[in-house]
C-alpha cells in the first residue's frame, strides 16, 4: 500500500471514528445511565455513581459503545442499533424486576434458568404484569419491524473493511482497558457480594463477566505434582470428634484419639439433611418485636444441640448453590459470578458428593423436594450426584399450599419417614423445603396471622406485610420441625438430623440491620435421636462447603476426597488455593486426584420411593364422551394418562384411580401414566398396559 492509499484509508477510518462518536458513544452514555437507574432503583444514583467512580462509568459506557459499533457492519445501522439498545434496556429492566424479588442481580446464567422461571412466574408476577410484559415485547417487535422497513441503508461507498477495522480496534481497546483496570484494582476480578459488585463495577462489566467467566479457570499453580502434593497430605485421616470435650476455641480443629482396631462391622446412623427455604431467626433483625417467638422449636434445638452460623454463598435467592456446596464440599467462589453449577458443569459431569460417599459405605441415597422436580434441573443433576431416588412434589399426593401457592413443609415428615423405611439398611435422606419461598407480598393477605409484627426498624417499614407473611410461614416451618423431631425420636434406628437455612429471605436487609452483622449467614443444628451416642455439644461457625465433612468427622466417617480434605487441611495456609486446584481437577481437569479416571457413574434415578403402577383398565364406551378408569397404585394429582401415546385429559380421583377421556374408542388402547409438573415435562412413565377389548 503506497502512502496515498494509506492516507486515504486513514482519512476514511477517521471519518468512521467521528461517525461512531456521534452515533454510538452518545447513545451508549444514555443507555448506561438508563440501565444503572434500573439497577440502582433510582434516577439520581447513576449520577452519584458517575461522580464517585468516573473511570468505571466511562469504562462501562465504552463497553456498551463497543456493542453498538457492530452496527457499522450492517447496512441498516439504525435498525441494528435499535436491536442492540433494546437488548441493553431489557437487561436493565430484567435486573430491576428480579431485584424486586431477590437481592441477586441479573446475570447471564439466569438465561439458563428460563424454563424454571416460566414455571414459577405466577408466584412473582400478577396477570396484569405478565400481560404488560407481553405487550412490551410485542411493541418492541413491531417497532423493530417498522425500523427494518423504513431505516435507510448505509451511505454508498462505505467500506466494510473500514467498519471491520474500527470494530476490531474498539474490541481490542475494551480487552486492553479491562485487563489494565483489573490489574490496577479499578475493577474487581472476583466478586464476593454479587449485588455490591454490580454497584461497584457497573452492570455492563459484571454482566459481561457472567457471560465469559464461567466454570473454574485453570489455576496458575495447577500441575500433577501439585495435585500429588495435596493428595499426600490427606493420608493422615483425622480421628473422630466423639470422645473428647470441645476445645476452648470453638473455631479450632476438634482433636480426638484414633479408633481401636476391631473386627466388628462398622454401624453407621441414618443421616437426614434438611435444607430449609429462606429460614432464619427473625429476632436477629435489630429493632424488631413479635407477639410471640416465631421459632420456639428451632431455638430449643440450637440451645441444646451442636449449632452455629452457616456461611452460605448467596443471599435472597440461590437455593441450588447452597445445596451444591453442602453436597459436594466445593467452594462456589471459584466459579463464575452468579453461576449455578447445576445448570452448567453438573449437567455433563458426575461429581463426588455426600450421596456417593455415603453410598460407598452402604447407605442408600434419597432426595426429597416439595417443589417441581425439574426446577434447577434437579431431575438430571441428582443422577450426576449419585442419588438412588428423588421424590419431588409430583410424587407426593395431595398437599396444602401457602397463600402464595408454595407447598407447606409439614408434608415432608411423611416423605422423610417413607425414605428411611424404604430399605433394610441405613439411609441418607437429603430434603429441600419450599414453604418460606418468596416473593413476599406488599399488601395484607393473611386474615388471622398467628404471629404479629409489633415493631420493625424504619428501613424495613415498607416491607411490613411481606415480613408479616414471612414470619408466619417461618412459624409453621418451625412447627414442622417440632413434628419431625417427635417422629424421629420414636424411629427405631439411629438418625442424625442436620438442619439449616439455605439463605436469608429477599428483604432489603443490610449488615447493620442484623445482630450477627452478615447477609451471608444462616444457622445450622445437628440433632440425634440417640443422645447417648452423640458427640458433645459444640458451637461453631462454619462454611457451607465444610459442613458435611464436619458432621461426618463427628461420627468417625472420612469417606471421600473433599471430606478428607476439609477434615485434615482446614488449618493449612494453602487451604483455599489447594481447594481450587482440587475443584478444577475433578470437574474440568484430567482427574489427577483420581489417578486419571473419574470413579463416578451417573445413577439410574428412580422418581418416588413407591413406584407408580397400573393394575387394571376399566373402559367405558359412551358415544358422546368415551372415557375409562385407570386403576393402580400411588397416583397423584400430577398423574397424566397417555392413550396410544397421546396425552389425554386426566382427572385424579384418589391414589388408586384416574378418570381419562379424549381418545378414540375404536382403536386398541395402550395406556400408560406419566408424572408431569407445571412445565409439562414428563418425569417418568409406567409400563404400558394394552386393553384388547374396550367394550368389556
Amino acid at each position: 500500500m503506497n502512502s496515498e492509499k494509506l492516507t486515504n484509508f486513514l482519512k476514511k477510518l477517521y471519518s468512521q471514528l467521528r461517525l461512531f462518536a456521534a452515533e454510538c458513544l452518545i447513545l451508549a452514555l444514555v443507555l448506561n445511565l438508563c440501565i444503572e437507574a434500573f439497577s440502582r432503583k433510582s434516577v439520581f444514583l447513576p449520577f452519584v455513581y458517575l461522580v464517585k467512580s468516573p473511570l468505571v462509568f466511562v469504562y462501562n459506557t465504552l463497553l456498551i459503545g463497543i456493542t453498538l459499533s457492530f452496527s457499522f457492519l450492517f447496512k441498516r445501522r439504525k435498525f441494528t442499533r435499535f436491536i442492540i439498545s433494546a437488548l441493553w434496556i431489557t437487561v436493565g429492566i430484567t435486573d430491576f424486576v428480579l431485584l424486586q424479588f431477590r437481592t441477586t442481580p441479573f446475570t447471564a446464567v439466569d438465561l439458563l434458568l428460563l424454563d424454571s422461571a416460566f414455571s414459577i412466574m405466577g408466584h412473582y408476577l400478577s396477570v396484569i404484569q405478565i400481560i404488560l410484559i407481553a405487550a412490551a415485547i410485542i411493541l418492541v417487535i413491531v417497532i423493530g419491524v417498522i425500523l427494518f422497513r423504513k431505516a435507510k441503508k448505509a451511505v454508498a461507498g462505505t467500506s466494510l473493511v473500514h467498519s471491520g477495522v474500527l470494530c476490531a480496534l474498539f474490541v481490542f481497546t475494551g480487552i486492553f482497558s479491562t485487563r489494565l483496570f483489573v490489574a490496577c484494582g479499578i475493577l474487581e476480578r472476583n466478586f464476593g457480594n454479587l449485588a455490591q459488585s454490580f454497584h461497584t463495577n457497573g452492570l455492563p462489566y459484571c454482566f459481561f463477566c457472567s457471560i465469559f467467566d464461567t466454570g473454574i479457570s485453570k489455576p496458575v499453580s495447577y500441575s500433577k505434582e501439585e495435585v500429588d502434593r495435596i493428595m499426600s497430605s490427606l493420608t493422615s485421616t483425622p480421628p473422630p470428634a466423639t470422645v473428647t470435650p470441645p476445645p476452648s476455641s470453638t473455631n479450632a480443629p476438634v482433636p480426638s484419639v484414633p479408633p481401636e482396631n476391631t473386627d466388628e462391622p462398622v454401624s453407621y446412623p441414618n443421616f437426614v439433611f434438611l435444607q430449609l427455604e429462606s429460614f432464619f431467626d427473625p429476632t436477629y433483625i435489630i429493632g424488631s418485636e413479635y407477639s410471640s417467638d416465631p421459632v420456639p422449636n428451632f431455638r430449643r434445638l440450637k440451645e441444646q444441640c451442636s449449632s452455629g452460623f452457616l456461611v452460605v454463598p448467596s443471599v435472597g435467592a440461590g437455593t441450588a448453590n447452597t445445596e451444591f456446596e453442602i453436597l459436594t464440599g466445593m467452594n462456589l467462589d471459584f466459579f463464575g459470578p452468579g453461576e449455578y453449577p447445576y445448570k452448567t458443569i453438573l449437567k455433563k459431569v458426575p461429581c463426588e458428593s455426600l450421596a456417593y460417599n455415603l453410598s460407598a459405605l452402604g447407605l442408600s441415597a434419597h432426595a426429597i423436594h416439595n417443589n417441581d422436580g425439574t426446577f434447577y434441573e434437579r431431575h438430571k443433576v441428582f443422577s450426576q450426584l449419585g442419588f438412588n431416588t428423588f421424590t419431588p412434589i409430583e410424587y407426593m399426593g395431595v398437599f396444602e399450599s401457602t397463600p402464595l401457592g408454595w407447598a407447606k413443609d409439614k408434608m415432608l415428615t411423611k416423605e422423610i419417614l417413607k425414605a428411611l423405611s424404604s430399605t433394610e439398611g441405613q439411609d441418607f435422606v437429603y430434603t429441600i423445603s419450599v414453604q418460606g419461598h418468596g416473593a413476599y407480598p406488599s399488601t395484607e393477605i393473611l386474615e388471622n396471622p398467628v404471629i404479629s409484627v409489633r415493631s420493625l426498624p424504619e428501613e424495613l417499614s415498607d416491607s411490613y406485610y411481606g415480613l408479616l407473611y414471612f414470619v408466619n410461614q417461618i412459624y409453621e416451618m418451625d412447627l414442622f420441625l417440632g413434628e419431625l423431631i417427635e417422629a424421629l425420636e420414636n424411629y427405631e434406628e439411629e438418625v442424625v438430623l442436620v438442619l439449616y437455612g439455605d439463605h436469608l429471605p429477599s428483604f432489603p436487609f443490610t449488615e447493620e440491620l442484623l445482630e450477627n452483622g452478615s447477609l451471608f449467614e444462616t444457622e445450622y443444628v445437628i440433632w440425634s435421636n440417640r443422645a447417648e451416642n452423640s458427640p458433645l455439644r459444640i458451637e461453631r461457625d462454619i462454611e457451607a462447603y465444610a459442613l458435611s465433612a464436619y458432621v461426618l468427622n463427628r461420627y468417625d466417617i472420612h469417606e471421600g476426597l473433599f471430606t478428607k480434605f476439609h477434615q485434615t487441611q482446614a488449618q493449612s495456609e494453602t487451604y483455599l488455593t489447594d481447594m481450587e486446584i482440587l475443584e478444577y481437577d475433578v470437574l474440568y481437569g484430567p482427574h489427577e486426584s483420581y489417578d486419571g479416571e473419574l470413579p463416578f457413574t451417573a445413577t439410574e434415578l428412580q422418581f418416588g420411593i413407591d413406584k407408580i403402577k397400573i393394575a387394571k383398565i376399566l373402559p367405558r364406551n359412551n358415544s358422546d364422551a368415551p372415557f375409562l378408569y385407570v386403576s393402580g397404585d400411588n397416583f397423584t394429582p400430577y398423574s397424566v394418562a397417555y392413550v396410544n401415546d397421546e396425552k389425554c385429559a386426566t382427572t385424579y380421583l384418589n391414589p388408586h384411580l384416574l378418570s381419562v377421556s379424549g381418545f378414540d374408542p375404536a382403536e386398541v388402547l395402550t395406556v400408560c401414566v406419566a408424572q408431569i409438573g407445571k412445565d409439562s415435562q414428563p418425569l417418568s412413565f409406567t409400563e404400558p398396559v394394552t386393553v384388547l377389548d374396550t367394550n368389556k
